[in-house]
């Protein structure tokens, strides 16, 4: 069993050895996930991540705040692995691709596990940057100031991008 990938073959223990190994020793996890090898296991393992986020979060806070976060972090996270992405490679010539984007984002969602408990879900937010940082310096190349300013522009503009499409009023209740 590999900690520097999940295979969701490998089962519940597998999910656990990995989010446990992205959170508390994320540049070792990130220095052994291999930048390519599928979309698949990632995103099972962001979407295992969100299942346990939504669910706690409509237990802690009720249904439509679950499902207006829910809605709010998909956005985030089919925008944002693209424009980090561009960010990189057209600000600082970084040599990643979209595969690895998403994989370094797709694990940074194990975050999610933690953002619904009410005083702890900015940090758990703010700690899910630091590891796409983390991931972009290791995946792009780059060096720990460029990999920082190109983290920050994907962040600046996934957060412009969803308040000019969904509006200020609309980012507080997307849905319902």
């Amino acid at each position: 069993m590999s900690d520097a990938e999940f295979i969701f073959q490998q089962g519940p223990k597998a999910f656990v050895q990995v989010w446990r190994k992205v959170l508390l020793d994320p540049r070792s996890f990130y220095r052994g996930m291999p930048a390519s090898g599928g979309f698949e296991n990632p995103l099972i393992f962001l979407a295992s991540c969100g299942l346990i986020y939504f669910i706690l979060k409509i237990i802690v806070s009720g249904f439509v705040d679950g499902v207006n976060a829910l809605f709010l972090i998909a956005l985030t996270y089919i925008f944002g692995p693209g424009i980090l992405m561009l960010a990189c490679q057209f600000l600082f010539q970084g040599e990643g691709d979209y595969e690895g984007t998403s994989r370094v984002c797709a694990y940074a969602g194990s975050c999610l596990v933690l953002a619904w408990i009410p005083a702890l879900g900015v940090f758990a937010y703010l700690y899910s940057f630091y590891l796409i940082f983390l991931g972009t310096e290791k995946v792009h190349k780059l060096d720990t100031t460029k990999a920082a300013i190109a983290t920050l522009v994907a962040i600046l503009v996934t957060a412009a991008i969803l308040f000019f499409v969904l509006g200020e009023e609309r980012i507080r209740r997307p849905l319902l």
